[in-house]
């Protein structure tokens, strides 16, 4: 379990808990230092400590920055991985430049394996899923994705962020018609009955509409539910790093 901390040691991780929820960014260490009214060192001390006690990450790295990742499950089983970033993700939400390993970066995870995540940066903002550029976007490679989840799948030869809405009943029963809104009864939803993934490009909207149709009919692909064999990674999280 992570120590206790003193009144004034929560007192920073108080401030860095709500700037990071207002702002979707860590703050700077001299955002820390100002609101406090102390020196960097000294703020970077307080941030050492609020680390070495399992509340907190903080790293300068070339391709993230410096940034602050909080522990939300301090004293559990988290590990420290370097998530190799493989690729880039452009304001289409087409993957491009995959698998190739760009650099990479540490970051914090509860029961993640090194070999099965990775991550792509963002090139073009995304503003259906909040995403801007420079974002980090996380991926498990073997988490299966589930109905609201954000995964790579094909369209064609090329790869694109795909939204999940729902799944089918089974491998034999793809209509739309058998997407439903309310909960379906477990025996209805069992994996073994090959289960696919209705989907819609993530970045779709009244910009991006002409240009997806266009690919989609340049890589004569129909819209069809996609096989969770065809996922090559599901979305964990969307990382903001603040670049200084």
């Amino acid at each position: 379990m992570p120590h206790a901390l003193t009144d004034r040691q929560r007192k920073y991780l108080e401030f860095i808990q709500g700037y990071i929820g207002r702002n979707e960014s860590s703050p700077s260490l001299k955002e820390i230092a100002n609101n406090f009214g102390v020196k960097l060192p000294v703020a970077h001390k307080a941030l050492q400590t609020l680390m070495d006690k399992g509340f907190l990450y903080f790293e300068r790295s070339s391709e993230a920055g410096f940034y602050i990742r909080l522990i939300e499950r301090a004293g559990a089983a988290e590990i420290v991985l370097e998530v190799p970033i493989a690729g880039r993700v452009n304001q289409y939400g087409e993957v491009i430049d995959f698998p190739e390993i760009l650099g990479n970066f540490p970051a914090i995870f509860f029961g993640a394996k090194p070999d099965e995540v990775f991550a792509l940066v963002v090139t073009g903002q995304i503003p259906q899923a909040s995403m801007r550029t420079n974002d980090f976007i996380v991926f498990d490679m073997k988490k299966m994705p589930q109905p609201g989840d954000i995964c790579i799948g094909p369209i064609g030869e090329r790869l694109f962020l795909l939204k999940v809405v729902s799944k089918t009943f089974d491998k034999y029963t793809p209509s739309l018609l058998m997407s439903q809104d309310y909960p379906i009864p477990e025996n209805l939803t069992n994996p073994e009955h090959g289960q696919e993934l209705h989907w819609y490009p993530l970045a779709f909207n009244e910009e991006t509409e002409e240009l997806i149709l266009d690919i989609t009919e340049n890589e004569q692909f129909p819209y069809r539910p996609l096989s969770p064999d065809l996922v090559a990674g599901t979305v964990l999280r969307l990382i903001r790093a603040l670049r200084l």
